[in-house]
């Protein structure tokens, strides 16, 4: 079934290794992240629910196997747009935040990667949270301890999934460089303070 599907090799491999879990083995494919295959091993085992449920016929079912498999990456893709539309609008203003957001929404290059099975949906979704909650913990002022404790804490959470949807650990790096110069360039937006 998988060659006659439109799944790039990736994908299948990516099936496989879902397919495998499903039966209790997760040895197969230990080369990508599990993050991504665990939103697939949800999409598929409730795509193959429906179709032992509804579909008439095994060779036709009411949601076929490629569209399970990238369905997390369709819904991780489209809410993508809220974050961009966060960080725009908190670093520039609303309009900038919803004209960034409308781009990334009708782009044809973020179109064409959120609609396959590939990491880089998950780790663009996740870094974006990841930055937006650590800006907040960055602009909560220290007597409002227990508000920034919460963003730090929600910061931390969404690097830890960016890493587990894909290795690429200077992201976080990068975020962190980020706010050291804005505390160089403009001390008022970025305060010192006792969180990184």
């Amino acid at each position: 079934e998988l060659h006659e599907s439109g799944l790039s090799e990736d994908e299948v491999n990516k099936i496989n290794a879902v397919r495998s879990y499903q039966n209790g083995s997760f040895e197969v494919n230990v080369e990508h992240p599990l993050l991504m295959k665990t939103l697939m091993l949800a999409s598929v085992s409730l795509a193959d629910a429906v179709n032992r449920a509804f579909a008439a016929d095994p060779a036709h079912p009411v949601i076929p196997e490629e569209t399970a498999v990238r369905l997390p990456n369709v819904l991780v893709g489209a809410f993508t747009a809220i974050p961009i539309f966060l960080i725009g609008a908190a670093l520039f203003s609303t309009p900038t935040g919803f004209l960034a957001s409308l781009l990334w929404a009708v782009g044809v290059n973020a179109a064409a990667i959120n609609r396959i099975a590939k990491e880089d949906t998950l780790l663009t979704f996740f870094f974006l949270w990841g930055f937006f909650f650590h800006l907040l913990m960055k602009s909560t002022p220290e007597t409002d301890a227990r508000r920034k404790r919460l963003f730090y804490y929600l910061s931390g959470a969404m690097f830890g999934l960016m890493l587990s949807s894909k290795y690429f650990p200077h992201f976080w790096g990068l975020t962190l460089l980020f706010f050291w110069t804005l505390r160089k360039v403009n001390p008022e937006q970025c305060p010192p303070d006792s969180y990184t």
